[in-house]
């Protein structure tokens, strides 16, 4: 255990670190269009050797993505991951630390099923590149529809404008294909949610989580003017209690090695800590959580993902909804300068 949830603030999913804080955003009972009028959410401070809290940020509406942004001391919050959403900058220490930005162009998209879509999570790559997901992407839309999935985005003023980076229905490569099947194929990708950038050759790799479609999308040449995609299908290692599903995943973290993973608990608001020392580096950690209406009957847990095979085998049942992981090194930054 390494905090609970203050007084107040419930439902917490997404977790980053900017100092010797971690950072934790609490959507309370925000749903995901910022619905009601007057939600907001609570992004909680706390002292990493501690578990204190050390100051609190309210935004309207739901936060979804939360990132850190060490080289300019700031933090990306994204809100409303599936309409009206907007983006909050926070800069602690600032005289004004909250920061609103309106996208341009919306993401919000409208087709034959009405107006959709938001933004999610964000991760920083090593040159700065600001990559954000497009949440609830419009599927509905004249075709061709190759809405945007990921795109960069640049902060001018008031405005966070986006450029998209790849779409929904580009070609990407099968990383695990059934026999017989092909070597590549469209994305299809109906929910892209959580993010991860990992630094390393060639300009790092960028791995998107499309939740809700069982798959992971990892972008690499992100140096080039059209990044290299492949694709990865999930399976579970052990069929869930509820029924045959394939694995719809919240978020994924490169782990091992001396330091400590943390884990966010959605359905007790808790935030837990995990000794990595006996943990191969480069282990990738996954959160599975409590299925919503209209998801897969999956068991939530931690899992451990196996990057060619697309299995995830669970390894710890005690939290009843895991969400947001976090890894900080003895020694060093973590990935996306978490």
């Amino acid at each position: 255990m390494f905090a609970a949830a203050p007084a107040g603030a419930t439902h917490p999913d997404d977790i980053t670190r900017l100092g010797d804080l971690l950072y934790v955003t609490y959507q309370n009972n925000a749903a995901a269009d910022g619905s009601p009028a007057g939600a907001t959410s609570t992004v909680v401070a706390f002292d990493r050797a501690t578990g204190a809290v050390v100051t609190t940020y309210t935004l309207t509406g739901r936060c979804d993505g939360l990132t850190a942004d060490p080289r300019h001391h700031r933090i990306f919050a994204t809100v409303n991951e599936d309409l009206n959403s907007n983006l909050s900058v926070i800069t602690p220490g600032s005289a004004e630390p909250l920061a609103h930005y309106d996208y341009s162009p919306s993401p919000a998209e409208t087709g034959s099923d009405g107006t959709n879509g938001g933004t999610d999570a964000v991760a920083i790559g090593n040159d700065g590149t600001i990559y954000v997901a497009h949440s609830n992407p419009d599927r509905s839309l004249p075709a061709p529809n190759d809405t945007a999935a990921v795109s960069t985005l640049e902060l001018h003023g008031t405005t966070a404008g986006l450029t998209p980076l790849f779409g929904v229905n580009d070609s990407a490569a099968i990383i695990n294909p059934p026999a017989g099947g092909p070597a590549a194929a469209p994305l299809g990708l109906t929910d892209p949610d959580s993010n991860r950038f990992l630094p390393g050759p060639g300009g790092g790799t960028l791995i998107q989580d499309s939740q809700a479609d069982s798959k992971l999308v990892f972008a690499t040449d992100l140096e080039a003017k059209t990044p290299k995609l492949s694709q990865l299908d999930l399976t579970n290692a052990t069929p869930p209690a509820g029924g045959a599903a394939t694995p719809q995943l919240d978020d994924i973290e490169r782990a091992g090695g001396p330091g400590t993973l943390y884990a966010v608990d959605q359905a007790t608001g808790n935030i837990y800590r995990i000794d990595t020392a006996q943990v191969e580096p480069g282990t990738l950690f996954v959160s599975q959580p409590a299925p919503k209406s209209g998801d897969l009957p999956n068991d939530p847990a931690l899992g451990i993902l196996d990057p060619y095979t697309g299995v995830v085998t669970h390894v710890d049942w005690t939290m009843g909804s895991p969400e947001g992981l976090l890894f900080v090194p003895e020694h060093g930054r973590g990935s996306d300068g978490k």
